[in-house]
């Protein structure tokens, strides 16, 4: 798959992947006029905590309007979205990283929503400047991008164009983040307003809505929970490790609260989750399943502001699509993120298109042999094949003239079969397996077979078939070369019983 390159990361850029796997303190938001045209939707997002905020690490004062466009406003088609606001003096201003004013800090991002349980995914995403572009990562071609844009400190209009020609579907959609810079936010609660007016160019309405986002008290219970896997050498394929950090950004102390991960989606089951508390007046708390859920207390655990607690989470059963929540709840909060593991398991068949081949007892002369081998994803996540090695055994009397294949992928041609010295083909079949799914290629090998050469005990063994004694028949090895994708390296073979006519 080939995507376009990227522009240089922006803070932004970052921001709104840490917005996606943290909790949001407070959001509000206020839906356009009921409408199957115009169902576009503005909220209010005030992060009181998390890196990559203004570019910097400190996200104090990090508040966003966010404009959700979905594709129901032009389907398979093209439309100019018109954003215009002022910002409101005392509480925010417009953030303007660029001196012309042809940039307002934030991201435009698309994403495409499946449902069942599982988060919105994220296909591309760009600044917003007058140069920024979304690419269909898929095709190349631009799905979205700035047609216009104007930012002071006081006032923003910015027109952006969306475009579902090449990649529309109906649960996609595109987030415009728009940026600000907060006026002295305080410790104490406080509510920001946003009033813009939204145009579609294809559609007669304009939009007003009016949108409140709450900034919570310094001192009200927030933690910012993240999760890292951890690779475990040696450790059976069925399992993972992710640790789970916790930070108390609250400035009171954190106590009285429970660590939790519990299955979302799958088959994983929690193993342990284990957290060491001792730094904070606790104890090592543990607990052990398997189980949809495990919990463990935090006892006599203070943490203050700005510390960090970290447990180790378990798993075993992982195959297929898994996704685990880890939380941290106080009081009637909980702060939460999720770990996902997907493990497609690809299995591999063989087996000969030919029950059995005559040969003629005399003369020289060609025969063929079929096989196929078959890769099968039983799996709800996405996997792939792998590349092979053929290794036809060539009986003393025969020579491989040459091995044809069908249904492999696009490009393994006609000059891929190319026979190596040793006897054998590489071939480049690897290939990407969606989720229940199989791909089945069929291979036929030619040899010559010079009847004269070939020896009584030749024709006695190449008439039966044994899989434990690869002298018998006409046997072909298999070689999986790789282990990505859920495929396993290993070698698989098929035989093919020769009999002479005659006999």
């Amino acid at each position: 798959m080939h995507f376009p390159p990227s522009p240089p990361d922006q803070p932004w850029r970052r921001l709104v992947r840490i917005a996606l796997a943290l909790p949001l303190i407070a959001a509000a938001a206020v839906a356009a006029p009921a409408s199957a045209d115009t169902d576009i939707t503005v909220e209010g997002l005030y992060h009181t905590a998390g890196t990559g905020c203004h570019g910097s690490d400190n996200a104090e004062g990090c508040l966003t309007w966010r404009v959700r466009i979905p594709s129901a406003i032009a389907p398979k088609g093209s439309t100019n979205v018109t954003i215009e606001a002022d910002s409101v003096p005392g509480q925010w201003t417009w953030s303007c990283p660029s001196p012309e004013g042809n940039e307002v800090a934030g991201t435009s991002s698309f994403y495409i929503d499946k449902g069942e349980g599982e988060p919105p995914a994220l296909m591309a995403d760009s600044g917003l400047s007058s140069v920024s572009e979304l690419y269909n990562p898929l095709l190349d071609d631009s799905i979205g991008s700035v047609k216009a844009v104007s930012c002071t400190p006081e006032h923003l209009k910015l027109t952006y164009t969306v475009n579902f020609y090449t990649y529309w579907d109906k649960t996609s959609y595109f987030d415009l983040d728009l940026g600000t810079t907060v006026v002295a936010p305080g410790v104490d609660t406080r509510s920001y307003r946003f009033t813009p007016t939204i145009e579609v160019s294809t559609r007669n309405a304009i939009l007003r809505p009016a949108v409140t986002a709450h900034k919570p008290a310094a001192s009200a219970a927030h933690a910012t929970v993240s999760t890292n896997e951890v690779t475990v050498e040696g450790a059976a394929k069925d399992t993972a490790r992710f640790t789970m950090t916790a930070r108390n950004d609250s400035t009171t102390v954190l106590s009285d609260f429970t660590i939790s991960a519990g299955r979302v989606r799958g088959r994983a089951q929690a193993a342990s989750v284990t957290c060491d508390l001792t730094a904070f007046g606790g104890e090592v708390v543990s607990a052990t399943g398997p189980a949809e859920s495990l919990t463990v207390s935090s006892g006599t655990a203070k943490v203050p502001q700005g510390k960090e607690i970290t447990c180790q989470v378990d798993l075993s059963g992982v195959v297929g699509r898994n996704r685990v929540k880890a939380a941290l709840t106080t009081g009637d909060q909980t702060f939460s993120s999720d770990y996902v593991k997907d493990r497609p398991v690809v299995e591999v068949s063989t087996h000969p298109t030919d029950l059995l081949v005559e040969a003629d007892p005399t003369g020289t002369y060609e025969i063929e042999v079929g096989y196929t081998v078959t890769f099968t994803n039983n799996t709800d996540a996405d996997g792939s094949g792998s590349d092979i090695v053929l290794r036809p055994r060539v009986p003393t009397g025969f020579t491989l003239k040459s091995v044809t294949g069908t249904g492999t992928p696009q490009w393994v041609g006609p000059d891929s079969y190319v026979i190596q010295d040793d006897g054998s083909l590489s071939l480049r079949t690897g290939e990407s397996l969606n989720a229940h799914s199989s791909t089945t290629m069929t291979f036929t090998s030619i040899y010559e077979v010079n009847a004269e050469a070939v020896t009584e005990d030749t024709w006695k063994a190449l008439g039966t078939c044994n899989p434990q004694d690869p002298s018998q028949g006409l046997t072909t090895q298999i070689d999986v070369t790789g282990s990505e994708g859920g495929s396993e390296a290993g070698t698989h073979s098929i035989c093919t019983p020769v009999t002479r006519t005659g006999n």
